[in-house]
Order: C-alpha cells, then structure tokens, then sequence
C-alpha cells in the first residue's frame, strides 16, 4: 500500500521536532542522555511495572497496558528502556497520520509540532496510546463504523482511566447509536474495576490512591490557583539549568496552556462542519474537569490537555503564522524538555 506524501511529510516534520528533545539532553550530559530520556520520572515508574510488575500498592494508579506493551517488546530487544522508547515513538508517530485521517492534514501537523506533544512522544510517556486510541475513535465515527469506534473507546479508557470522562459527549454525534457504543467501553471499565478488585479487594482502590498518595481533590478553581501558590510541591526547590522556579511560574505556565486550549475550543463554533459541535463538547470535556482539581495531577494539566486535540481543527493559519508557529515550538521544546527533566514539566 502506497503512503501518501502527506503521511511521509508528517513523520519527516515529526522526527526534525523530536532532535529539538534529544540533542539539549546530549549537550548537558553526553554519555548519560540515553538515561535521562529514559528514567526520568513517571518513565521510570513504567519501566518498573514493566519489568517487576505492581511491586508497590501506589505503582497501581499506573493503567497496565504500557507497561504491557514495554514487556511484550521487550521479549524481541531485552531491554526496557530502549522497549519504552519504541513502545512511546511509534504510537507518536500513528497519533498525528491518524488524525490527519480524522480531521485534516494542517491539524495533524499543527498538533505534532505543539512543544507538548513532541515531547511526551519521545520521551517514556503514556499518553500516546490513548491519544492514539482516541483518535481512532473519531476516525471511524467518520466512517459510520460505531464497533471499531467502541472498541477504540474502551482501549483509550483503559489506557487512561479518565477518558471516561468524556463519554457523554459522543451522545451529540450519536444521538440514537450511543447505546450502542457505549456498551464495550463499559464492559472495560468493568473489566478495570474486577481486575482492582482481585487485585486489592477494593474495586475503587485507583480513586483511594489518587486521594491518598497523589493528594487529589475536587476543588473550586481558586482553590487549585491556591494550590499551585503553596503547595508541597511547587514550594520546593526547584531550578532548571541555574534558573530557579517559582510557584507562580507553575501557575502562569498553567493559565497559559489552559487559556490556548479554551481559544482554539471555542473557535470550533466558526468552522462550517456538521460535527463542530460534538468537537466543541467532546473538547471542554476534557478541560473543564481540570480546573476542578488539586494534587498532583494539576502540574500535569499542559500535558493532560492533550486530549482535547480537536480543538486544533479550529487553527487555520496561513504560512506566515504557520512559521511563526514553527519558530515559537522550536524556542519552547528544549525549554520545556529541560523543564521536564530538571522539575517534571508536566
């Protein structure tokens, strides 16, 4: 089967963007920039399932199915970090050829040049998979294909559990069918609670260890500003490079990225397309439970915001903003991958 231009297009700008994560990691550390990249981290929780299994009860906020595919890479390489970078690099690469199939070529290209995306699929994450997952429930809702489409749903939620969160939205492009669809990614999520269950005795044990490790809260949104101001783990001592940060920068950097995803949201209202407004609410699913939260999670938000990668249907640039775009992605990955490495970015 022939790959079109736009596919070989899409994974040649994606490989350019992934040095702009690899090579500042290089300069700073020569030798050990394999080990950085690799077990930096949630990354090198991941590798820990991946090899031990859930040695400790926290690693059980941790979804199985990355470090499932790790080990099951693993058997061909024999080695879990280079098996945790394939597993992360080659759903990278299927997320943004998938939507382009969904959406559009310019979206596509858009998404995989945003500073988060390129890095958090070079580096160890899981975030791909259910991206990927999502993206190719969207994909064959375009199609008309409402199986496929639920199956895809009920890997995505057991990829990452909070992608239940946005089922409801799949009622406005289904209306009548969502019956249907909505039956396998219950049976997952079924299936997730059973396997907790015999796991700890508990089915909801995910949402006590969310509370009791990672601190998780549903608060008013001032209070999660609050939390980024005074908590523990903003208030630490963290530098990047000799730069040290702030509270405050955790919470501008945070208003920025939630107040791009808002713009580009709303700007679906403009787009002629008969699905705009199931991207519209399938897209403020996703980010307005995250206004709504304190612990842990909230420094994660730039990345968790990810799943609302509809709303970069509505970014219809010429190409001098598409270079300007470009330019400004290219100044902020090393940023933020010194970030992520030096104080957990996202």
């Amino acid at each position: 089967m022939k790959i079109s231009d736009k596919v070989i297009r899409l994974i040649i700008v994606l490989t350019i963007m992934k040095f702009l994560v690899i090579l500042p990691l290089y300069f700073i550390s020569n030798s050990d920039t394999f080990c950085l990249l690799t077990s930096k981290w949630d990354s090198a929780l991941f590798e820990t399932i991946a090899k031990y299994g859930y040695i400790k009860p926290y690693l059980l906020a941790f979804p199985p199915i990355y470090p499932f595919l790790i080990h099951l890479v693993n058997v061909i390489f024999g080695n879990y970090h280079i098996s945790a970078l394939l597993v992360t690099n080659i759903f990278g690469y299927l997320f943004p050829i998938i939507v382009y199939k969904a959406l559009d070529y310019k979206t596509a290209l858009l998404l995989e040049l945003f500073p988060i995306y390129i890095i958090y699929s070079t580096l160890p994450y899981s975030d791909v998979i259910y991206l990927t997952a999502i993206a190719l429930v969207f994909y064959f809702l375009k199609k008309g294909k409402i199986l496929p489409a639920s199956i895809a749903m009920g890997f995505a939620i057991a990829s990452f559990y909070s992608t239940a969160l946005t089922l409801p939205s799949f009622v406005v492009k289904l209306k009548q069918s969502f019956l249907k669809f909505v039956i396998i990614p219950l049976i997952f999520g079924f299936s997730i609670l059973s396997w907790y269950y015999v796991s700890t005795g508990n089915p909801f044990y995910y949402f006590e260890l969310e509370r009791s490790y990672w601190g998780v809260k549903f608060v008013a949104p001032l209070a999660q500003a609050n939390w980024l101001m005074s908590g523990w783990f903003t208030t630490q001592h963290w530098t990047i490079l000799s730069l040290e940060l702030r509270p405050i920068d955790w919470l501008i950097r945070n208003l920025c990225f939630e107040i791009f995803f808002i713009i580009l949201t709303l700007m679906l209202l403009r787009l002629k397309d008969k699905d705009k407004l199931f991207y519209l609410i399938y897209s403020l699913s996703v980010i307005i439970p995250l206004f709504f939260i304190v612990g842990t999670p909230v420094i994660s938000i730039p990345r968790l915001l990810l799943a609302a990668f509809p709303s970069f249907y509505s970014l219809k640039i010429n190409k001098i903003w598409l270079l300007i775009y470009v330019i400004t992605s290219a100044a902020l990955t090393p940023l933020f991958t010194f970030w992520q490495i030096y104080a957990f970015f996202s």
